[in-house]
Formats: C-alpha cells, sequence, structure tokens
C-alpha cells in the first residue's frame, strides 16, 4: 500500500504531466489552423487572378489596367448622338436647334483612358474642339469600346465622322430689281443693250443703250451710266481703227491714184472734217498715205448738246432732221458766259466759221490779238453759231478753246461755250457747218 504521501506525489506527478502533454496539442492544432486558412487565401487571390486576367491577357500589357465595365455605366451604343445647340462650336456655321446635327464619334489619336473615364465625359462640355485634320471628331474624347469583348479592347475603327445636316432647299430665282426711276419701256431698252453686249454686238448695243438714254423717264443717274456705257463702246466702234460689221456711221475705202485726205472726204461725201479721218486711222503726216492703203472713214453728221446746268456738252450721231434717233458718242466739261450769260436755243455751225487758230478782237475792249499769241483767250479753234427760229436774235456766239483751263465748270466767258484744248479739237472735227446742230438747254 502506498503511502499518503506518495500517492500525493503521484498524483502530483500525473497531472503536470496530462497538463504538458495538452499544451504541446495545441500549437499544433492553431497551426494547422492558420495553414489551412492561408491555403484558402491564396487560392482565393489565385481564384481573383484569374478572374482580372482572362484567357490570353498577360500581366502588363496594355489592357491590363483597364477597369471592369460597372455594369451600372454600361452603354448601348458605340456612338454616341449629341444634339447641338446653334451657340455651341463645331467647326461650321451654326444650325438651327429645329434641325440638330448628329455627330458620330470616331476613335480619337490620344491615348486610350478608362471606360469610367469615357463614362465621366458623356455629358459633353459647352464647347467642342474640332480636329482640323479630322472634321467632326474630338480628340479629347476616348475612342469606342465594345462591350462584349472579352479584352474590352477598343473596336475596329469605324468611318470617318459624318454630319448629318437637311438638305438645302432649292434656289428659288429672284428677279431682277427694276433701276430706280426705270419705266418698263427703259427696263426693257437697257436689257436689250446688256444682251447685245454679252454677245459682242457693240452696234446693237449702242442703239438700245442710246435710245434708253433719250427717255424721258430715264433717271440722271441710270443716264449717266449709259453715257458710261456708250462712251467706252464708241471707243471701239467709232475712234479706233477697227471697222465693225453693219455699223452705219462707218466705212473701209482703198486709196486711190491722187486722193489726199480732203479729196476723200469730199468725194465720199462725209460730214466730217478730214482730221478726224486722220486722228482714227492713227495717220502721222496726212501727206503719207499710199495707193491700196485701207482707210477707215466716218460718215457722220454728228450734234451737239449742252447743258448748262450741269456744265456739260453731248455729242451724238444722226439725221440733224430725227434728233430722237440720235445715237450717243459722248460727253465733255465746259465752262459758259458770267451771269448766266450763254442763250438758250438751237442753233447751226455757221457757214465758213470754222477756223484754226483764228485772231481775235474783244467786243467790249477793243483789244486784239493775234493768231499765234499765247494769251488770245479763244485758243487754237473757233465754231461760229447761227441761230434758228427764235434763236435767231443771237449773234457772234460760238464753241472755242481757252487759255484757262480752271474756267470750265464755271461761267467766265463773254456768252461763248469754253472747252479744253484737247477737247474743242475733237468738237471741231466731228461738227461741220451748215448741217451740225448745237442746242443749249437749261
Amino acid at each position: 500500500m502506498a503511502l499518503p504521501s506518495q500517492t500525493e506525489r503521484s498524483n502530483e506527478t500525473a497531472r503536470p504531466v496530462m497538463s504538458r502533454s495538452s499544451r504541446r496539442r495545441s500549437p499544433e492544432r492553431i497551426k494547422f489552423a492558420l495553414g489551412l486558412v492561408v491555403l484558402l487565401v491564396a487560392a482565393g487571390a489565385v481564384y481573383g487572378i484569374a478572374q482580372l486576367f482572362p484567357r490570353g491577357t498577360k500581366p502588363g500589357s496594355a489592357d491590363a489596367g483597364t477597369a471592369p465595365l460597372s455594369p451600372a455605366r454600361k452603354p448601348t451604343k458605340s456612338t454616341t448622338a449629341i444634339a447641338r445647340t446653334p451657340t455651341q462650336d463645331l467647326g461650321g456655321p451654326a444650325i438651327p436647334s429645329t434641325a440638330p446635327r448628329v455627330i458620330t464619334q470616331a476613335p480619337s489619336t490620344t491615348p486610350q483612358t478608362s471606360l469610367s473615364q469615357a463614362l465621366s465625359q458623356s455629358n459633353p462640355p459647352p464647347a467642342l474642339r474640332v480636329d482640323p485634320a479630322r472634321p467632326g471628331t474630338d480628340p479629347s474624347k476616348p475612342g469606342p469600346v465594345d462591350v462584349t469583348s472579352p479584352t474590352l479592347r477598343p473596336t475596329s475603327p469605324p468611318p470617318p465622322a459624318t454630319i448629318t445636316t437637311p438638305a438645302p432647299a432649292p434656289a428659288i430665282p429672284v428677279p431682277t430689281t427694276p433701276t430706280a426711276g426705270f419705266t418698263q419701256q427703259v427696263r426693257s431698252l437697257v436689257e436689250a443693250g446688256d444682251r447685245a453686249l454679252a454677245a459682242n454686238n457693240l452696234v446693237e448695243a449702242r442703239l438700245q443703250f442710246s435710245r434708253a438714254l433719250q427717255n424721258k423717264d430715264a433717271s440722271p443717274a441710270d443716264q449717266q451710266a449709259l453715257r458710261q456705257k456708250l462712251t467706252t463702246i464708241n471707243e471701239d466702234l467709232l475712234f479706233s481703227p477697227r471697222i465693225a460689221a453693219k455699223d452705219g456711221l462707218t466705212a473701209a475705202y482703198i486709196v486711190e491714184s491722187g486722193d489726199s485726205l480732203a479729196r476723200i472726204r469730199k468725194s465720199q461725201q462725209l460730214a466730217v472734217d478730214w482730221l478726224l479721218i486722220q486722228r482714227i486711222n492713227q495717220i502721222k503726216n496726212p501727206n503719207s498715205i499710199r495707193v491700196g492703203q485701207k482707210l477707215k472713214l466716218v460718215r457722220g453728221p454728228f450734234h451737239a448738246v449742252v447743258h448748262k446746268s450741269e456744265y456739260r456738252l453731248d455729242i451724238f450721231a444722226g439725221s440733224p432732221d430725227e434728233p430722237q434717233d440720235w445715237l450717243y458718242i459722248r460727253s465733255f466739261r465746259v465752262g459758259l458766259g458770267e451771269r448766266d450769260g450763254t442763250p438758250n436755243g438751237t442753233f447751226v455751225i455757221k457757214k465758213g466759221s470754222k477756223l484754226v487758230n483764228p485772231p481775235w478782237t474783244n467786243p467790249r475792249t477793243g483789244e486784239y490779238f493775234e493768231a499765234d499769241d499765247t494769251k488770245n483767250p479763244i485758243g487754237e479753234f473757233w465754231l461760229g453759231w447761227e441761230g434758228l427760229g427764235d434763236a435767231a436774235v443771237y449773234t457772234g456766239f460760238g464753241l472755242h478753246g481757252t487759255v484757262e483751263p480752271d474756267s470750265i465748270g464755271q461761267q467766265r466767258s463773254m456768252g461763248c461755250v469754253r472747252m479744253l484744248p484737247d477737247d474743242i479739237a475733237m468738237v471741231y472735227e466731228l461738227l461741220v457747218d451748215q448741217i451740225s446742230i448745237v442746242k443749249v438747254l437749261p
């Protein structure tokens, strides 16, 4: 039998041994549990990584950083339809709000951004910056992404952006605005002249424009425009060596033996001065014409109409008995008599009154001027008038040059009509005595 003390010691010895054995097994269980947790975590991590990197995609590739598409933000189309207001800059004129532009977004040339960034930009900024090289694209926006693709890669580039705008309405013919002051008859004449001018039929254009010019319903502004057109036409038809077909004012002539310009004028019964033949044929020496030479002749006659209120003299061509059918030739500026001293009325160039470099005596003072005197007030040419009808009471008046060019456009003569030296020289060549009419109007 064991002693009590031995029994107590034996028990005491057994309890510690059992306790130590229990403590040794507890850490093993803990380690086993921790190992199991680690395995489970590792397996979950592997599974998560497998889900993040689908088959065929490796970490570090261009698509690895693309976030998964949020189901709540998934777009239904790869294109975006944007209705623009007229105030938004689309690189062109504003489109009314009733017909908005539809812009198909094309791939951007900028680096790819995430879908979350792309979706956050679904609301366009107030002003859209358009790439000049690619109309209809916005370089600040990412390209469209195919959400059905397992790699979330951008879709293949779509066709270039297109802008849909309403088809323009068909053009509506706009009638020509009638010229101010023109009646239907005057407009018809002007339109006929314009058609002839466009067809290079200068003879017909001159006829129609001249008829319109002399119509009483033509306004002063339109008359001025017609005179400018006619002056240009006559520079070609009348004052150049060219001979236009069907021009009744001109004719061709072949120089014969024994001819001179004065003799040709007389034989062909021309109602102009022979100096005009020299001018239009650009002959430097009138005595140097040769047999067989072709010349352009001008038949005439020509007449003058003086408009005192405008200080203007107009030259016309035609029969002296049919002024309504006269053809306008050109205009010149003139000077008039002091204190409205130039008489109104109808005159004819007086017989024998056409003079070149004439002497002159001042009827008021009796002062005499030699022909070659540079102070001679009447200049190089003189054409005297003979009054017709009520104007027969006026004598001593005429057309002449001047040594005072600043007097043109003023009333400074003794009643005659003054002209600049080159102008009076041309008028002298155009008008002939006993045929050419001079009308002086207020």
